[in-house]
């Protein structure tokens, strides 16, 4: 049989996931890039004494493909679990550091919700399960099963975390399919936070541990040792304009450096941001199009800042420090970097993560630079009580950061499914579906390269 020709757009950790479980099953696959590396999302810088992560810190061992991965890669001796207190959460409200928890045992210990909001903790149980899951958003189903001071306390920044979104906008079934998913199953999230733990399932063969992870040279030593894996069929610098049918095959529109060249492949996988994608289809499916043109991506702003272990009166119990939007801030959480992993920063100084912008404050890259880093250096010496000024501030920004779950979701997977069926061949997988985690795309690279070589061999 002639070997099959394949293409894969998008060169972040989707597209390499999706380039490497498909070269493992015996493909041969070329990768296109628009821009000169590989990792997307995902980018490590060494500066001065520093090691940063830029935008992605850590992922989370959410399936067990990740240490399968790493082994496989030869990422052992690289590889970094971060301490006990990685998973642990603080809120800053009030001028105050307050322990946060999704356990439902440790709720009332919460001090600042009312005896109004514990008492409604009590009642959620008999409240009925939610209709029309689709239509409803995260604010909208917490708040009638918790209550406003749950969502503005809890899950709020939780969101700003996750999607650095706004829990208005985003849809509880697509964005928490879990937290939904429990109170389907068992009537009340209360009772299956206390019951799904005891009961007799059937352990998903690909469910990972769960713990926060890294590398000794950061995140980019994943993608790097990925696309290194695929050795010279990565084409940097190649930017998609548009795809289209030729016959059986599919044509591909493709600019490099002002060099507009078509060329042909049997199959196609997409994993280009949604705006990307929705050019590259417009002339094959606008409707699609048209939806995928509507994702919205939240913008965002880091700026990482390191003080001297002797200018910090106080440190966290956690790593991670949550700030709601009650309190009107620019930043929406503060990571302690050099806590959770070794090798970040010198020995004698603290690094810290500052994630700013988001749904909501909006695209902060207007604003001078050197304003958002006072704010976020204000907002640290605040919390941390630092005695001097810090000694190294560096930032990046994103216009388009983090896909966002919305209530078009649903009908985005739809016309996906419909597109995918009506153009065979063609197949769309990236982190605006499916989950926004670095695990959910590994996850989700690892189904795609299955159902491409199901499609493959039963064709």
């Amino acid at each position: 049989m002639q070997e099959k020709k394949i293409a894969v757009l998008g060169a972040g950790i989707s597209g390499l996931s999706v380039a490497y479980y498909l070269k493992r099953k015996g493909f041969t696959v070329n990768v296109y890039e628009k821009s000169g590396r590989a990792g997307g999302l995902i980018d490590t810088e060494k500066k001065n004494d520093y090691l940063l992560d830029k935008g992605i810190i850590s992922g989370i061992e959410t399936t067990s493909l990740i240490p399968e991965l790493v082994d496989e890669l030869g990422l052992r001796d690289s590889f970094l679990y971060a301490g006990e207190k990685a998973n642990l959460k603080q809120a800053y409200i009030g001028g105050r550091i307050y322990d946060l928890s999704m356990n439902p045992n440790n709720l009332l210990k919460f001090p600042l919700f009312t005896y109004k909001t514990k008492l409604r903790f009590f009642f959620e149980p008999f409240l009925p399960r939610t209709s029309r899951g689709e239509e409803v958003s995260v604010a909208e189903f917490v708040k009638k099963r918790l209550g406003k001071e749950f969502l503005d306390y809890v899950i709020e920044p939780f969101s700003a975390e996750v999607y650095a979104g706004d829990p208005k906008k985003l849809n509880i079934k697509a964005a928490y399919p879990k937290l939904f998913k429990l109170e389907q199953d068992y009537g009340s999230i209360i009772k299956g936070f206390k019951k799904a733990p005891f009961e007799q399932k059937k352990r998903d063969e690909l469910e990972g541990s769960g713990r926060l992870f890294s590398f000794k040279q950061g995140m980019s030593q994943l993608t790097e040792s990925l696309a290194s894996n695929l050795n010279l069929r990565i084409n940097y610098l190649h930017d998609i304009l548009k795809i289209s049918h030729k016959g059986e095959q599919f044509e591909l529109l493709v600019n490099k450096k002002g060099d507009t060249r078509v060329e042909l492949f049997d199959f196609v996988i997409s994993t280009l941001p949604a705006g990307v994608l929705s050019d590259a289809i417009v002339d094959i499916d606008n409707s699609l199009a048209e939806t995928l043109d509507k994702v919205e991506y939240a913008p965002l702003t880091q700026v990482y800042v390191s003080y001297l272990k002797q200018d910090l009166e106080i440190s966290t119990k956690g790593y991670t420090v949550l700030i709601p939007a009650i309190e009107n801030r620019e930043v929406l959480n503060i990571t302690h970097v050099s806590g959770l992993f070794e090798g970040r920063c010198p020995g004698d100084r603290h690094l810290f993560s500052v994630m700013m912008g988001g749904n909501r404050n909006g695209d902060l890259t207007a604003i001078d630079q050197k304003e958002i880093n006072k704010k976020a250096i204000a907002t640290l010496s605040e919390i941390f009580k630092a005695k001097d000024k810090p000694v190294f501030v560096t930032a990046k920004s994103w216009k388009k950061g983090v896909p966002q779950y919305g209530g078009e979701y649903f009908q985005l997977k739809d016309k996906i499914e419909k597109f995918e069926k009506e153009n065979s061949g063609i197949f769309i997988s990236g982190n605006f579906s499916g989950g926004v985690s670095i695990g959910d795309s590994i996850l989700n690279a690892y189904k795609t390269s299955e159902r491409v070589a199901r499609f493959i061999q039963q064709n």
